[in-house]
């Protein structure tokens, strides 16, 4: 069985997309969204629309729970977050579909026990860039720990127990201008990232004819120095 993972698409179809097309020749069996296909850019109907459409097993994310008023978002940072334009963007099938997801999932596959969620446990809004701050004695009860939020890329094995971050499909923020996703094959027992170019070029343009703030563009673009 092979299992992809993605995460923080935040809106973005033009970079989901491909990755779309990455992921059909993948030819896996399940993926899994760590949450937050809302939030920031111009297509939130269009993510909502593939991962229904791909039968996607999502999370929800922080950005969701904006949207659905169970929890407050910083009232400055709306402008970036675009809360209100994507509620109003959606109909009344999308936010159904977005109100029935789950916080997390206790899954198993083929023996071996999952733990997927946005964040940390219980905690959506929370960063964990260390898997110092995760509870020794919840990992050991799970062979895959599997978060996204951080939309950096990180694969590390703390206690015994594989913790993945497959990064973010929407907006990289490891200075890379490349979305990313996971893979973790059961049958060959391995565990990988990719990551894949992107035209960020002629997304960032249409943006900003799109007159999207500039600072949102700039995420996209930033490269290592």
């Amino acid at each position: 069985m092979k299992i992809a993972l993605i995460s923080d698409i935040h809106g973005n179809w033009f970079y989901l997309d491909s990755v779309s097309t990455r992921l059909a020749a993948e030819k896996v069996d399940l993926i899994y969204c760590l949450g937050d296909l809302v939030g920031y850019y111009d297509a939130p109907d269009a993510v909502i629309d593939w991962c229904i459409r791909n039968d996607v097993i999502c999370i929800k994310g922080n950005h969701e729970k904006y949207l659905l008023n169970e929890l407050t978002p910083d009232p400055q940072k709306e402008p970036f977050y675009r809360t209100r334009l994507h509620h109003d963007a959606l109909t009344k099938a999308h936010l159904e579909f977005l109100k029935s997801l789950p916080d997390s999932i206790e899954a198993r596959h083929e023996g071996r026990s999952f733990y997927l969620t946005h964040s940390l446990p219980g905690d959506c809004v929370g960063y964990a860039y260390d898997v110092q701050q995760l509870d020794r004695d919840f990992l050991l009860g799970y062979d895959y720990y599997c978060f996204g939020h951080t939309h950096i890329p990180m694969i590390r094995y703390h206690y015994g127990t594989a913790v993945v971050n497959p990064g973010s499909i929407g907006q990289p923020r490891d200075f890379s201008r490349q979305p990313s996703y996971a893979v973790i094959d059961l049958e060959t027992d391995t565990l990988s990232l990719r990551k894949m170019k992107v035209d960020y070029q002629s997304y960032c343009q249409a943006l900003l004819e799109k007159k999207f703030d500039p600072k949102m563009v700039e995420v996209l673009q930033r490269a290592k120095q």
